[in-house]
């Protein structure tokens, strides 16, 4: 028995009937002959990301990535196989059904046009969290062309570490130097929030698409009515230059994949609760930070579960107290659909646990986890009520949806996140 169950049970299931019933096709050249017959492709992570871009422009089935060629040839004996392709069938269609949350493709941009097949990425901030962004960007293909620091010296001091010190890209302390000169695709804002608008508004104005770390824009200093129409503005100014806007709250991605590996009943869900415990590290954060800095990732993860919902401000209860920041509410649904009972507790702990990721869709429980895989690159470890579950990292696939033209959480998403997030805070506080 495998550690981590495949993300199909019935691919492991099926498979013996799968191959007496000849519904598998592999090599490129095959597959272009029957892609007329073709249900679907399967593409291993371990493909490369040239390799899945041809792919996903030459076939009009659907793609999905998901396994490891070890996982292909242990499942139907194919060794070295990092593509397979399987016909039309009931068979397929069930297999198809399971794999939904694992779909891929090549996604028009607003304008109309694709990201180029090896964008031109600068990132915004590479000290901190922005050092494992380009990390994802690299390893999804992309070109990270350039960073932005804060003084010369901070450059000196980060280049090194950016990966594993064979970074070539140039750096830059000026953002508007670095928009004129290196022209990027993509710019990559993981600055401190307080930045966030501005560094968007100059990267949009400039004809970049703009993907930003959470919170979507703060600024303690600002009102709550001019944070959101700053986040307003920088929606609009997106539709306005026709350019992707996304915000890397992650766990919109973790909450799309519990609910399509196990899906909620027919009546649809009744409750949902987020619980993010990251480490205090003895820095005495507030409340306040603790809410600002977790509860995003938990708001977008319930905007998945019910993108309708709307919260009951009658039914908002909060627990606001030194490092931890929690609340209670009903989301009101529309359309007959059920109402949700939600909790979301947040943490800044400076005891054990110190990692705690958990998603909870009525009775159905995920913790969330990582390790390295046999290739020293982290991976996310899904524990579900159907056992163990191996998936790329959660800011991974939100930069290769991103890189493939569809941001994860768009900034109208965003924007009622920091609706939610703004509210609940100025009735806690």
């Amino acid at each position: 028995m495998p550690d981590c169950l495949p993300i199909s049970p019935s691919l492991t299931k099926l498979a013996p009937f799968i191959l007496r019933a000849r519904l598998l096709e592999v090599g490129r050249e095959r597959l272009a002959q029957v892609s007329h017959k073709l249900a679907f492709l399967l593409l291993t992570e371990d493909i490369s990301v040239t390799s899945r871009r041809q792919i996903l422009a030459a076939f009009p089935c659907p793609v999905f990535q998901c396994l490891k060629s070890a996982d292909i040839a242990r499942i139907f004996g194919y060794n070295g196989t990092r593509l397979l392709g399987f016909r039309r069938s009931p068979l397929s269609a069930k297999i198809m059904q399971e794999l939904k949350m694992c779909r891929i493709s090549l996604k028009p941009l607003p304008d109309g046009k694709f990201m180029p097949r090896r964008p031109r990425v600068a990132v915004l901030g590479a000290s901190g969290i922005g050092r494992h962004h380009i990390s994802w960007w690299q390893l999804e293909g992309a070109e990270v062309c350039a960073f932005l620091g804060r003084t010369q010296e901070s450059i000196a001091a980060t280049k090194p570490r950016l990966l594993n010190g064979t970074f070539s890209g140039n750096a830059y302390t000026c953002l508007e130097e670095l928009l004129d000169q290196e022209k990027p695709d993509i710019v990559d804002v993981c600055l401190p929030p307080e930045l966030h608008f501005e560094a968007c508004r100059t990267a949009l104005a400039a004809g970049s698409h703009v993907l930003c770390e959470k919170p979507f824009v703060y600024d303690e200093n600002l009102s709550r009515q001019t944070m959101l129409e700053q986040a307003q503005q920088l929606t609009a100014l997106a539709q306005e230059k026709q350019r992707l806007l996304g915000v890397c709250t992650q766990y919109a991605v973790a909450a799309n994949f519990c609910l399509t590996y196990c899906p909620p009943p027919p009546g649809g869900l009744s409750s949902y609760q987020g619980r993010l415990v990251s480490p205090g590290r003895n820095r005495a954060r507030g409340a306040r930070q603790t809410w600002i800095d977790l509860a995003p990732h938990l708001l977008a993860a319930l905007q998945v579960a019910a993108p309708e919902g709307q919260i009951d401000w009658q039914t908002l209860e909060t627990d606001f107290a030194e490092q931890k920041a929690d609340a209670q509410f009903v989301l009101r649904r529309k359309r007959g659909k059920r109402d949700l009972t939600c909790r979301i507790q947040t943490l800044h702990a400076d005891t054990e646990p110190f990692n705690v990721r958990q998603l909870t869709f009525d009775d159905q429980v995920f913790d969330i986890a990582g390790k390295l895989d046999e290739n020293g690159i982290f991976q996310l470890e899904i524990s579900t009520p159907r056992g163990m579950v191996s998936r790329p990292d959660m800011l991974r696939q939100v930069i290769r949806s991103f890189s493939l033209g569809k941001a994860e959480v768009s900034g109208a998403m965003a924007v009622k996140n920091m609706q939610w997030l703004l509210e609940i805070l100025s009735r806690a506080c």
